[in-house]
């Protein structure tokens, strides 16, 4: 029974608790094939006199007579209490939609999961395939550059959205036309995805109002064959459409005594792919090829797990990426060369007894990331090499403390989270000549300085299965300093005064030729320093009912902060190349604040319409008001006192309110051999279009400016999945449809993010020969339909039809 129950927490991610008068030497039956938590756990214990029932994230055991002490008659031996798995989020899939854990239905909260199922399923080009049918979610970026830019709930960029690798931020923002955000992950290296789109107080949140996006990395136990302590495999893809080659291989081992560890390395090389050949595009000045859409990345990753006494754990990780791309315009008129490099470390250790005052975690991490770019020729100048590096680092720790009361249980949640944002560009000039004009790139990545510390609790209350309630909040500080360059304008300077030549001969006081004095246009450059601090609590409320098994219906209340990043407040520099287009920062920069209201509903249930079916379904609906919106736009005015009225593009807040709406579905239907399911997302945003175009006069005044670009997400997105089982889940095949009605987007850049509705289909399948060797196969965009996704520019529609096959072997 104890090595049967540990595969089953390992697997359904419950936490299992056996009391002490269960017996070791119960053998349990063997249960083969794709089953919910409870259907298993049942088909396990049958004939045992065992009982097991899934309760919220625990599975309870319990015998036919709790006061026997069985196996004590028979010279068996009495197990103490043994608690498995890590809880419920360590279940990396399930029952739901694509793969989706099972505690995701079980949780009010609007939380959505890419599961490993589904990773593979995708044969995802690069991390902008994973969140294609996620709800609520959609994704800028995978053209050009790999990074991706993540767009929750039609917030993205600067922070609104915060991205973690095991728990460790990733801030890196470089501006440039359109989105700024750039987040490194290599899909071969994901465990699971978790987005939760109205974070609550906790680690994660503080800092910014658009969710929170969770990428986990592998662990021992996603390598390790069931029942195996050392192992690993080789994963290696091929496909068309310039999908050149992708591979993976990984290695791990545990010992009996606590210690795990693995270690995994991928290499993808991706070459200039193919547009769609069905259908008409807005514009297309890049053809058929678009230039520069293929990129080469080597990532890697290391962890090691120690499980001490007294129910703690340290955990060391490292994760790698490297990437090589280059950037350009359609018709690549100028190049951009880049190498990117992502690393992240973090050091975890955990704190779970047998004592319901402790569920303990602290973390340190750091990650830096670093784009050493090389820019050619244009505009007169020369060519550039520039270094864009932002390090951040970070501390967090949490508990929750739980009381039982006389009619449930009262649990407190609270911890502290602090980290610091260190951004420094370096410049350099290929012709001499061009030595003065490297302030120009100060802007994009600005150097300075950003403290942000978010304190949190937060109380719930649960009154036996079918209330819970919560309050709390956070109280964020904040604190920016650092300096920017910006054009102060020309002046005239002399060069050579003026001097006589040629005195008279027969009187030396009289001037015959007079050479003029020699003047020059030079520069004004100022450096402007910023040092800026504040502070705001944010509360939030949430209430849950569940009438009746398997139905939840929640509401919650939330107040977000979400101060000016490095970039926002402190750009500076020219648009590059010398075109006269100054930016400028800005000090008056206000955090923005924002008030959500949501409801939802989880729906779960088994055995509904045969044995072994099941049925998952989540759905929430959102209205988020936005005060202080942060935009860049067009301004006038001076951001010295006493320096030169000019015109600049600085980011400045929006006037009134910006408002954000929209329904979020996920569900699926499960019937062991064939299943169903999908997604709906309807998104509506309103943005105030009226802002400050002098951000440094205090007297508010409102003019002909513009705002450059403000990402919106599309208007609707659905995604249909199907697929069919044979050979005792051997075999798999299934099928996809997505359908993108885009919104119209806001901004001078609007006229480059054009895009029509279009629909989109896929197949993938895969054939598992036996648990050491499996074939997937997928071939996305069937139909090789021409489009371009919303979030991304029209000079870059998306990839045709690409089909890949891939073979992993595990040993």
């Amino acid at each position: 029974m104890a090595n049967a129950v540990g595969a089953f927490g390992r697997q359904s991610g419950l936490q299992v608790t056996l009391s002490s008068t269960q017996a070791g030497n119960v053998r349990t039956n063997a249960v083969n094939g794709r089953f919910t938590p409870s259907q298993a756990l049942s088909r396990m214990l049958a004939g045992t006199g065992i009982h097991g029932r899934v309760s919220g994230n625990s599975a309870i055991l319990s015998s036919d007579d709790q006061t026997s002490d069985l196996g004590a008659t028979d010279g068996s031996t009495v197990l103490e209490t043994i608690n498995v798995g890590k809880g419920p989020r360590s279940a990396a899939s399930g029952a739901g939609f694509q793969g989706t854990p099972d505690w995701v239905y079980e949780t009010p909260a609007s939380v959505s999961v890419i599961s490993r199922a589904a990773i593979e399923k995708k044969q995802p080009r690069n991390a902008y395939d994973l969140f294609s049918g996620v709800s609520g979610v959609s994704v800028a970026g995978a053209a050009q550059n790999p990074g991706v830019a993540i767009n929750v709930r039609g917030l993205q960029d600067q922070t609104r959205v915060t991205t973690t690798i095991d728990g460790a931020r990733q801030n890196f923002q470089q501006a440039g036309h359109g989105y700024t955000s750039n987040v490194y992950v290599d899909p071969a290296l994901i465990r699971t995805v978790e987005v939760d789109k109205n974070a609550g107080a906790g680690v994660g949140s503080g800092g910014s109002h658009g969710g929170v996006v969770g990428f986990r990395t592998l662990t021992a136990d996603d390598v390790l064959l069931e029942g195996r302590n050392a192992g690993g495999w080789i994963d290696a893809t091929k496909g068309t459409n310039a999908y050149e080659f992708y591979g993976s291989a990984a290695l791990a081992a545990r010992t009996d005594d606590g210690i795990d560890v693995v270690a995994a390395l991928s290499r993808k090389n991706l070459d200039a792919y193919e547009i769609g050949k069905n259908g008409t595009l807005e514009s297309n000045p890049g053809g058929d090829k678009p230039v520069f859409t293929g990129s080469d990345t080597t990532s890697g990753l290391i962890k090691a797990g120690l499980d001490l006494e007294n129910d703690q754990r340290i955990e060391f990780g490292f994760v790698g990426y490297d990437a090589r791309f280059t950037t350009s315009t359609a018709l690549a008129t100028n190049e951009n060369t880049n190498h990117v490099r992502n690393l992240t470390g973090t050091l975890t250790y955990t704190y779970k007894p047998d004592d319901p005052l402790f569920d303990l975690k602290g973390q340190l991490w750091w990650n830096r990331t670093e784009n050493h770019q090389w820019r050619s020729a244009r505009n007169g100048s020369g060519a550039f090499d520039l270094d864009y590096g932002l390090s951040t680092y970070g501390f967090n720790i949490e508990n929750t403390s739980t009381f039982a009361l006389a009619t449930g249980d009262l649990s407190l949640h609270y911890g502290t989270e602090l980290f610091l944002d260190r951004a420094e560009t370096e410049a350099a000039a290929g012709n001499p000549t061009d030595a003065t004009n490297t302030w120009w790139f100060t802007g994009p990545n600005p150097t300075g300085d950003r403290w942000l510390s978010s304190t949190f609790a937060t109380a719930k209350y649960e009154h036996q299965e079918w209330l819970e309630a919560s309050i709390g909040g956070r109280y964020d500080y904040y604190k920016t300093t650092g300096s920017s360059l910006v054009n102060g304008g020309s002046e005239l300077v002399i060069v050579q005064e003026a001097y006589c030549a040629q005195y008279h001969p027969l009187n030396p006081t009289r001037c015959i030729r007079r050479i003029p004095a020699v003047y020059a246009q030079r520069d004004i450059i100022h450096n402007i320093s910023i040092d800026k601090s504040a502070g705001r609590f944010s509360p939030e409320a949430l209430i849950a009912l569940k009438p009746q098994d398997g139905i939840q219906v929640f509401g919650k209340y939330s107040e977000g902060f979400r101060p000016g990043t490095l970039g926002e407040m402190l750009l500076g520099g020219v648009h590059v190349g010398g075109i006269p287009i100054s930016n400028a920062p800005n000090a008056n920069l206000q955090p923005e604040t924002s008030k959500t209201w949501e409801v939802g509903v989880n729906l779960s249930g088994d055995d509904l319409l045969a044995a072994g079916d099941s049925i998952r379904f989540k759905a929430a609906y959102f209205d988020k008001t936005i005060d202080n919106y942060i935009a860049l736009g067009s301004v006038t005015g001076s951001p010295v006192t006493g320096g030169q009225i000019d015109s600049f593009y600085a980011y400045t807040n929006l006037l009134g309110e910006s408002r954000l709406r929209g329904v979020e579905i996920e569900g699926n239907y499960d019937a062991g051999p064939y299943y169903f399911g999908g997604t709906f997302t309807y998104t509506k945003g309103d943005f105030s279009k009226v802002y400050n175009d002098n951000p440094w006069d205090n007297a508010t005044s409102t003019g002909n400016g513009t705002v450059l670009y403000v990402s919106v997400a599309p208007k609707y997105r659905f995604t249909a999945d199907v697929g069919m089982r044979f050979f005792d889940d051997k075999l798999n095949v299934g099928a996809r449809a997505n359908r993108v009605v885009p919104s119209e987007q806001l901004g001078l850049f609007s006229t480059v993010y054009k895009a029509k509705p279009f629909t989109t289909f896929d197949i993938y399948g895969s054939w598992e020969f036996n648990e050491n060797a499996s074939l997937r196969f997928a071939v996305n965009n069937l139909t090789d339909v021409a489009y371009v996704d919303p979030m991304n520019s029209s000079d870059f529609p998306a990839p045709g039809r690409t089909a890949t096959l891939s073979l992993k072997v595990r040993f």
